[in-house]
């Protein structure tokens, strides 16, 4: 048997400053696979909005051929889809702001502009108040109703999404947005996404996970990332997911040999 190919799909959980690479989410899942003595292959994969995730998906499974792709819902790519005040970058490097594409029209675009030129700057902690003129921002957001918006626009981008893996018989699951307490509102915002999404995907038939329920000794003081506990937690979540999975998919080869030849979604 070839060894199992998993993909990720996510952000900065993926290469997190000041966690050792051991003790990253997905180290802590091939260890766990290797001491199963079950062989396999992880690639790592991100995006930085929602705008660009169908086609950066598109690449991630054209380049690493992934058969089980867990993908991540980041908060921060979540949050300008609620604001009615979007911030964001220019050609020239500058940072300016604009009203949300959607916020008359509710048609389910994104202007490319606003994640175009997007810059991925260094994340340096600096203690904030839990309610500023962002959580300002996304509650003038909910009062308008850009969180339905919001909720459709991602719900339409992950649909594309599980289309591209069913074409290439790759099995897709979604995991929920952690927990985001150190901003009242973005808090609200990532729960009552999570906990949408998890009804949504019941009906659905996509393999869902919930990860709002870790605690706050999952993350580290800026209580945005998680901390090595978190990734251990989260490593082991997905160990025994993806061990279910493969028994799942065992089970169904050997109910099918004799009677049609194995693709790859049955290995």
């Amino acid at each position: 048997m070839e060894p199992i190919n998993i993909g990720f799909i996510g952000g900065c959980l993926n290469n997190q400053a000041g966690i050792s690479r051991k003790d990253l989410y997905y180290s802590i899942i091939s260890a766990l696979l290797s001491s199963n003595q079950t062989e396999h292959q992880i690639s790592l994969g991100n995006y930085h909005s929602y705008s660009q995730l169908l086609d950066q998906t598109k690449k991630f499974i054209e380049k690493k051929k992934p058969e089980l792709l867990y993908l991540f819902i980041r908060p921060f790519p979540l949050m300008p889809l609620q604001k009615p005040w979007v911030k964001y970058d220019t050609a020239d490097h500058k940072v300016t702001y604009t009203l949300h594409p959607a916020l008359f029209s509710r048609q389910m675009v994104w202007k490319e502009e606003l994640t175009k030129h997007q810059v991925i700057r260094e994340f340096e902690y600096v203690k904030k108040s839990v309610f500023s003129f962002r959580d300002l921002n996304l509650l003038t957001g909910l009062v308008l109703g850009l969180h339905f918006w919001a909720r459709n626009y991602l719900t339409d981008q992950l649909d594309s999404v599980k289309e591209i893996c069913s074409a290439h018989e790759i099995k897709l699951v979604i995991i929920s947005p952690p927990q985001n307490p150190e901003s009242l509102i973005a808090n609200l915002i990532c729960k009552w996404t999570a906990n949408y999404l998890e009804q949504f995907y019941k009906r659905g038939q996509i393999d869902y996970i919930n990860i709002y329920s870790f605690s706050l000794s999952c993350f580290e003081q800026d209580k945005i990332h998680f901390n090595s506990q978190g990734h251990k937690k989260l490593g082991e979540l997905i160990y025994h997911h993806s061990l279910a999975l493969l028994q799942k998919g065992r089970t169904c080869e050997t109910a099918v040999q004799g009677h049609r030849p194995i693709t790859r979604a049955h290995r």
